[in-house]
């Protein structure tokens, strides 16, 4: 599958070239970003091909957060940046042994990983993103953990970044209400 490219513009290119059409066909390719890329360059991207808003109902919420926050709170020092990445799960005893896969958002401190769910999302728009290893937990014990080079799709990353959010950032849509 031919790769494709995401600037920090919010502009994805393919074959040296930026898209200006019909953008869903590219969601199987595999991505690289380009350095300097950030969280404000994922919601360019959603803002920019309007498609894809159309792939989670939270998307154009997270884009109005971040429209309305950029450049309103100032960028958190309680991380160097952010990293997207791929686990892969493996369980065993007790119960029926099972494997389960992931995304996961997160913030990196010192070469470690750090949740977001206490920062605010307009405070993450301009740290650096980029795409970790894939995270092999053998048996749920961290301490066997192996990591592997991996490939992520442009569906992958729209989705598990979407998905990661929604933990951390309660939209309206993911507030409970009676």
């Amino acid at each position: 599958m031919e790769k494709i490219y995401l600037t920090e513009d919010g502009i994805i290119l393919k074959k040296g070239k930026p898209v200006t059409d019909n953008v869903l066909p590219l969601l199987s390719n595999t991505i690289e970003l380009d350095p300097g890329f950030t969280l404000a360059s994922f919601f360019a991207i959603i803002d920019r091909y309007k498609s894809f808003k159309k792939m989670s109902e939270l998307l154009e919420t997270f884009l109005t957060m971040a429209k309305a926050g950029k450049g309103q709170f100032p960028k958190t020092h309680e991380i160097e940046g952010l990293v997207f990445y791929k686990t892969i799960a493996m369980k065993g005893f007790p119960g029926k042994p099972g494997i389960q896969i992931y995304n996961s958002l997160k913030g990196i401190k010192n070469k470690r990983t750090k949740a977001l769910k206490f920062f605010q999302m307009e405070s993450l728009l301009e740290h650096e993103l980029i795409l970790g290893d894939l995270k092999h937990i053998v048996f749920g014990d961290g301490q066997d953990m192996f990591t592997y080079e991996t490939f992520y799709t442009l569906f992958e990353f729209i989705e598990g970044i979407t998905w990661e959010m929604s933990f951390n950032f309660n939209p309206l849509q993911c507030s409970i209400r009676g």
